[in-house]
């Protein structure tokens, strides 16, 4: 990096305008900085002390002018300060010189050029309306002897100053011409580099319009398709949305119907645990008659036992019947026989027949009674026969009704144990049912929360749709701007061509 450009701010840099203006800022500074030491040391060799400090003074100043861009990147502003210093120092030269006389005049004409040089044509105007109205107020001066201060150099310098003062000013103005040539150049170079470089970039923007365009019209036809597919995800959701508030109406139905079932099921097992406590008194109560059916097995049984005792009595009886009936009868056969032998007595037999006759009366009733007691005894005998019969005909459908009784007793006892176990399973079956009720009712929020979702879903998807549908629109409209501007750039250059 040379000398000068080291001036430059590197913000300055960006800008190829400011760049090309800051470098001829620099350049007139740097030489100002340069020549102003040579005139001055001419001045101080020939006593023109105001003159020589004057003139380096103007030099510093205008050298400062770098530093000022350097440090504050303000191209314009340091090109102004530099002009006024220059504009200052000319002046003060012509003041203490001789004024229009004198042979500092001449380096009004650089203040013009190196204005439109630095600082641009407005600059150049200014500056160039102020120099012109110095050469006016120094004309007037001239005409008053007393305002300008006496020169102290001599007549015949003057030709060899005149001459100092005409070669630095071409020294300036070649310089000048010099700079702006090479930054013409320069910027020439950077214009032609720079035509490359947007004839690269105009190819580069060129296919890359291509693709942008290729890009854009691919776009267009995904976008045309997410809007299809939205368009029929959007019918999927609002038809799911559908069969989900179905799937909401359904399971609330079932789910009041079993909670309805719950409910009919807790009464069931309220009515089975009931049937098993009546089942339980049935069991106490099928023992109890248990019992008495086996007191009253015992007790016929002790009866069975009775009457056969009875008959094998009512027998022995009629034996002793029947013997008494055969007593009677050898009685009245000994009646007769002592009637007959009393009536061969004759008288004296008589009250013997008379005993006989009665003993004979005796026999008759006797076997009167004895065939009574016969017939009743075999009444009696026949009635404990048919009784003995009955009581066994009883003990034997007392052993069966027992018998019957004790399987139904198991019977019941199976039963009670299945009612337990019905009952028991019913309790299951509620606790089951209340439990499938409120999953039922939790499936139904759930239900109705994916119906939500889904219809939230189906909503953003519509709203996709309608996005992808205006993103079509835009593509389209890019695509279209596109080819307009691909168009236009392309009129300048075929009109170039």
């Amino acid at each position: 990096m040379t000398l000068g450009e080291w001036f430059i701010p590197a913000s300055v840099r960006q800008d190829a305008d400011r760049l090309i203006k800051a470098r001829t800022v620099v350049n007139v500074a740097l030489l100002a900085a340069v020549l102003t030491p040579l005139f001055s040391i001419s001045y101080f060799k020939l006593g023109h002390l105001a003159m020589g400090y004057g003139i380096l003074a103007g030099g510093m100043a205008m050298a400062l002018g770098a530093l000022l861009l350097r440090l504050s990147g303000l191209v314009g502003l340091t090109a102004q300060f530099i002009i006024a210093i220059m504009f200052a120092m000319v002046s003060w030269m012509v003041f203490v010189n001789g004024g229009l006389m004198g042979t500092s005049v001449v380096w009004y004409a650089s203040i013009p050029f190196t204005a439109v040089f630095v600082g641009g044509r407005r600059s150049g105007y200014l500056w160039a309306a102020l120099t012109l109205l110095a050469l006016v107020v120094f004309l007037l001066a001239n005409g008053d002897p007393g305002i300008l201060p006496s020169t102290p150099i001599p007549e015949a310098e003057h030709p060899l100053l005149q001459m100092k003062s005409l070669a630095g000013l071409s020294i300036v103005v070649l310089v000048l011409a010099l700079a702006f040539d090479g930054a013409k150049r320069k910027g020439f170079s950077q214009l032609e580099l720079a035509r490359e470089q947007a004839e690269t970039e105009r190819n580069n923007v060129s296919t890359m319009l291509d693709h942008i365009t290729q890009s854009v019209h691919a776009a267009s036809q995904e976008s045309r398709d997410i809007a299809v597919t939205a368009r029929l995800m959007v019918a999927t959701m609002t038809q799911q949305s559908a069969r989900t508030q179905e799937m909401v109406v359904t399971v609330q139905q079932m789910s009041a119907l079993t909670e309805h079932n719950a409910e009919q099921s807790s009464q069931a097992a309220a009515v089975a645990i009931d049937a098993r406590k009546q089942a339980h008194q049935g069991g106490d109560i099928m023992n109890n008659a248990m019992q008495h059916l086996d007191e009253a097995g015992t007790a016929m049984a002790r009866s069975s036992e009775a009457i056969e005792s009875l008959g094998r009595r009512s027998s022995e009886v009629n034996g002793i019947v029947q013997l008494i009936g055969e007593i009677a009868d050898q009685t009245n056969m000994l009646a007769l026989n002592a009637a007959i032998e009393a009536a061969r007595a004759g008288d004296v037999g008589r009250g013997f027949a008379v005993v006989a006759d009665e003993v004979r009366k005796l026999a008759e009733r006797t076997q009167t009674a004895t065939k009574d007691i016969e017939t009743k005894i075999g009444l009696i005998v026949n009635g404990t026969q048919d009784a003995l019969v009955a009581i066994r005909e009883g003990v034997d459908r007392m052993q069966g009704g027992a018998g019957n009784s004790r399987a139904a007793h198991s019977s019941l006892r199976e039963l009670i144990g299945g009612a337990q176990n019905l009952a028991e399973v019913l309790e299951q079956v509620a606790g089951a049912e209340s439990s499938q009720s409120a999953g039922f009712k939790t499936f139904a929020g759930d239900i109705g929360n994916i119906g939500q979702s889904t219809q939230t879903l189906s909503n953003e998807t519509a709203a996709i749709a309608e996005a992808t549908r205006r993103l079509d629109g835009l593509m389209a409209e890019l695509a279209e701007r596109i080819h307009h501007f691909e168009q236009s750039r392309r009129q300048p250059v075929a009109m170039a061509a």
